[in-house]
């Protein structure tokens, strides 16, 4: 059995999002190790939470018409991570907004679960 399908243009949405979210989460970092800049640090996790939680949203307009065997799978997987960005925020949690897309056993160079998640489908 093959991965499930998307349209490209989902996939590619997801991707450059994760691409922002590993930019956000960098930029983050270098603010509180070496500026010592925790409000900076807030800001970019704050910002690494805003573009997960806006991704299903964004995807939505592509997947709307979509008929294939891994859209209501794909939205689902979306609407999870948007949902739990979403408590992230409300619980205005440094740790979680950090922590958020990384399992425990998770080692340096290992794809996040955003990027695991993607990597599950192909384009239709």
């Amino acid at each position: 059995m093959g991965k499930p399908k998307v349209p490209q243009a989902a996939l590619d949405m997801a991707r450059q999002a994760a691409g922002d979210i590993r930019r956000l989460e960098a930029e983050a970092a270098s603010a509180l190790h070496e500026a010592g800049d925790t409000a900076g640090h807030r800001k970019y996790l704050t910002d690494k939470c805003l573009t997960l939680e806006a991704l299903s949203e964004e995807a939505a307009d592509v997947l709307a018409d979509a008929d294939t065997d891994g859209v209501t799978a794909f939205t689902a997987g979306l609407e999870d991570f948007a949902r739990r960005a979403g408590m992230a925020l409300s619980l205005e949690s440094i740790f979680f907004m950090g922590a958020l897309l990384y399992p425990e056993e998770y080692q340096d160079g290992d794809l996040n679960d955003l990027e695991r998640f993607i990597d599950r489908f192909e384009a239709a």
